[in-house]
């Protein structure tokens, strides 16, 4: 029994040994297997040159992003919008939580209790929702397959205005138009009746019928206003007439925007046509009118009763004439800043430096209409007329920044009571700021308008006018606060604009006024480039002409900047080609910063008047010397170095004695030859001597002779204002 028993348990344990063995043995070949295989992976694969490369390549990767020194900024701007939304949805979220703590118990039964209350109201509503959609859908197609509302009104203005023949051809058209579309909408209803029937073949009929309802209600619930005993306190807007007026903010889509523009102008007593299709843009509304009789001066005059009726800002209501259509006005409706988005120039741009050219039409700025401004600057003389703050001396920064970009053009900075155009002052050729240093730079600008027209031949130029290039660029003059100036440069200014334009010497000019005792005698009248910022009403008469402020031209209606405020400041008029029509522009703002790194940037490429063109003017000026006469105050003028009237030699036309004849006459259209003489006297001392026979031989050159005038009971000789400014005019084109 002992002994049965001791070799049981001796068996079993050698069993157990055994399987023990046999696990370990496994355990050992499974072991020395799995280091086969990951040597052979470490080898074969992880110590590979492709596998190297790329995990190299993604620690360099990693380690770049981890040391990132965006991702701190990120992370900032990640907690701020965090915070912000907080600030927002705190409160919400937090009353959201307390609710479902406090009130969410039996929220299912109340709910049941709450829908079962307003379920018949909304049964009711859906309904009445889907019987109304349901008819705006089919009053639409029947007006739409009619044509009324395309051709009833052409027709009935037609009749209105006894043309018979043509309002029986629309009829004509209107019957084959509702014909064709009739047929349409007969298809496209058999058809939406076969999509119907298969969708409730599938779906079932009392399914599809909910879904058609539902359709319905939906269309009901958009073109039906809301009762207002259901707005819960909102506010609702009642216009008390089919004809009366509504705020523009009001009109959410286009023929909304039309109606309001229509309704506002015949309740200010303007006879209008049509109103256009408005046009929506992101400051506000542009809408044709056609006027059925009057001027589109009615509809600029009322621009102001419009802002109230319409109730926009101040100055926002403008208008425009088409020019290529008399009776066509188009009315901007600005309900926000139009140019909020117009930025500064950039300080490096992705073009080359340099790169431009006066002859290519240079972007300073942006219209109203979206479109960028740009003006060419080529042989064009300018003037810019503003009130104090209105922007011009930025204005003159943008042009000349402009015009320092390109390579065929260089920048004169005359100013006599500012700091002028020191921002680009690295790229500027020649800055003054003297009254003697004006008066120098304005003589060799004229000096050089004299001489370039002859060297036209000896420079290989063909045609009448100078070619720029880097090596003979053009010379742009930027004078500011022009009227601050002596009279003898003023003088030199005015020959300066009468003969610069082909010898591409051109003058910016820049004042407050346009007064004749302020920006001089015609100097308006013979500048193709007109900028008008905020100034008064006189002023766009004097620069514009009278009729202008009809036509649209309102600057006047613009704000200069205060102490706190922009206001209107840079924006204004422009009139230059390419520039007809009275819309609001708005030039570049400047920064200093950037605009002064531009400068330094082009200071090494920038053009120089070449060596001939200033030789010859330095020679002309020499020769002149002998013409300096000194006038009244001690001040010295340049005199044209022409033959002396009694010298008996043939003498050339003297524009500078033209001007002063012009100026002398004023507001007279015709004057004695003896009173014509005294006021030259007193002009210039250059006149105290002429006899009536100096002035005759001055004027002959122009074909111009004395006439008989007649005053009062005497008839004497003299001259006509009209017949010298008439001869200039055809000397000049000539």
């Amino acid at each position: 029994m002992t002994r049965a028993v001791v070799a049981r348990v001796r068996a079993a344990l050698l069993g157990w040994l055994g399987s023990f063995g046999v696990v370990v043995g496994s355990v050992a070949v499974t072991k020395s297997v799995t280091k086969r295989v990951v040597a052979w992976w470490v080898e074969r694969v992880l110590r590979s040159p492709a596998c190297l490369i790329a995990s190299a390549w993604m620690r360099e990767t990693v380690g770049s992003i981890r040391d990132w020194r965006v991702w701190p900024v990120l992370a900032e701007w990640v907690r701020s919008v965090v915070r912000a939304v907080w600030r927002v949805a705190g409160p919400s979220v937090r009353d959201a939580v307390g609710w479902l703590r406090h009130r969410a118990p039996g929220v299912v039964w109340r709910g049941v209790c709450w829908f079962a209350r307003r379920a018949p109201r909304w049964t009711w509503r859906a309904t009445v929702y889907a019987l109304v959609g349901a008819w705006w859908v089919l009053s639409r197609t029947v007006r739409w397959a009619s044509g009324h509302a395309s051709y009833a009104g052409l027709v009935r203005q037609m009749d209105d205005d006894q043309r018979h023949g043509t309002a029986k051809r629309l009829r004509e058209e209107w019957a084959r138009m509702a014909a064709l579309r009739s047929v349409l909408v007969l298809i496209v209803a058999v058809v939406v009746a076969l999509v119907v029937t298969g969708v409730a073949d599938k779906i079932g009929t009392a399914a599809a019928a909910l879904i058609t309802s539902g359709v319905f209600a939906l269309v009901g619930r958009g073109v039906r206003s809301t009762p207002a005993g259901d707005d819960h306190g909102q506010d609702v807007i009642v216009h008390s007439g089919l004809d009366e007026p509504f705020p523009i903010a009001d009109a959410h889509t286009r023929a909304e925007a039309a109606d309001a523009v229509s309704r506002a102008l015949r309740t200010e007593g303007v006879d209008l046509r049509m109103v256009g299709e408005a046009v929506r843009q992101g400051w506000g509304w542009e809408v044709p009118v056609i006027l059925r009789r009057g001027t589109p001066s009615q509809v600029v005059d009322k621009l102001a009763a419009l802002e109230t009726t319409l109730d926009l800002p101040a100055g926002g209501a403008m208008a425009s004439p088409d020019r290529t259509r008399r009776a066509r006005v188009v009315i901007r409706l600005a309900e926000r800043d139009p140019f909020l988005g117009l930025q500064a120039a950039p300080a490096r741009t992705a073009l080359p430096l340099v790169s431009r050219s006066i002859t290519d039409r240079l972007q300073v700025g942006s219209v109203i209409t979206g479109e960028p401004l740009a003006l060419g600057l080529l042989g064009v003389h300018g003037v810019v007329i503003g009130d104090t703050g209105s922007g011009k001396s930025s204005t003159l920064c943008t042009l000349a920044d402009a015009v320092t970009d390109c390579a065929d053009a260089t920048v004169w900075d005359l100013d006599p009571a500012g700091t002028g155009l020191d921002v680009l002052a690295d790229s500027i050729e020649r800055s003054e700021r003297t009254r003697a240093g004006i008066e120098d730079a304005l003589a060799d600008a004229l000096a050089l308008a004299e001489v370039r027209p002859h060297l036209l031949r000896d420079m290989g130029m063909a045609g009448r006018e100078w070619v720029p290039s880097p090596e003979h660029p053009a010379v742009i003059v930027f004078v500011d606060e022009y009227p601050r100036l002596s009279n003898a440069a003023k003088e030199m200014a005015v020959d300066i604009l009468r003969i610069g334009r082909k010898a591409r010497v051109s003058l910016l000019l820049a004042s407050t006024e346009a007064t004749s005792d302020t920006l001089g005698d015609a100097i308006a009248d013979t500048t193709a480039l007109k900028i008008l910022h905020a100034c008064r009403h006189a002023d766009v008469r004097l620069v514009l002409g009278p009729s202008m402020l009809g036509d649209g031209w309102r600057p006047d209606r613009l704000n200069p900047a205060s102490a706190d405020s922009p206001e209107d400041a840079g924006c204004g008029y422009v009139y230059a080609p390419h520039y007809r029509d009275p819309v609001l522009s708005k030039f570049r703002p400047v920064s200093d910063e950037d605009t002064a790194d531009r400068a330094r940037q082009r200071a090494p490429h920038r053009p120089r008047v070449d060596a001939v063109s200033w030789e010859a003017a330095r020679k002309r000026r020499h020769s002149n010397e002998s013409g300096f006469t000194t006038g009244k105050g001690g001040r010295h003028r340049a005199v044209l170095a022409l033959p002396s009237p009694r010298s008996g030699e043939p003498a050339g036309l003297d524009r500078m004695v033209v001007a002063d004849v012009l100026a002398a006459f004023g507001d007279d259209e015709r004057l004695w030859t003896v009173d014509l003489l005294a006021r030259l006297a007193d002009r210039h001392d250059r006149y105290a001597e002429w006899t009536p026979d100096d002035l005759a031989e001055a004027l002959r050159p122009l074909g111009l002779s004395a006439v008989q005038i007649r005053q009062g009971d005497s008839n004497r000789r003299g001259y006509l204002r009209q017949a010298v400014s008439d001869a200039l005019s055809r000397a000049e084109r000539g």
